[in-house]
């Protein structure tokens, strides 16, 4: 007879379902920091492409805002543009 490692087993009951939420919220918010770090949504200088997703514009209306005045460095002819100065920016404007 060959013996099996114990696998622990996950019973779910009223008494462990706040404990259960908590953990798997937990769990939920690490891998998606995680997947964040990966995507560079985090950084605090990113491109043309992250920046729309993270300001949740289109690039059309990107450079439209870079017309009004939105902060962004140049190194070449690439563009780069920090988050934070950004939403600042933006939070100050009288967009229409």
């Amino acid at each position: 007879m060959t013996d099996k490692p114990l696998q622990p087993q996950l019973q779910v009951v009223l008494a462990n379902e706040d404990s259960l939420r908590n953990y798997l919220s937990s769990v939920f918010t690490e891998e998606l920091d995680k997947a964040i770090e990966l995507a560079g949504m985090n950084s605090k200088v990113l491109n043309t492409t992250q920046i729309s997703k993270a300001l949740g514009i289109s690039p059309t209306t990107l450079r439209q805002y870079e017309k009004m005045g939105l902060p962004f460095g140049n190194i070449k002819k690439r563009k780069f543009y920090d988050l934070k100065e950004c939403k600042k920016w933006i939070t100050t404007q009288q967009i229409d």
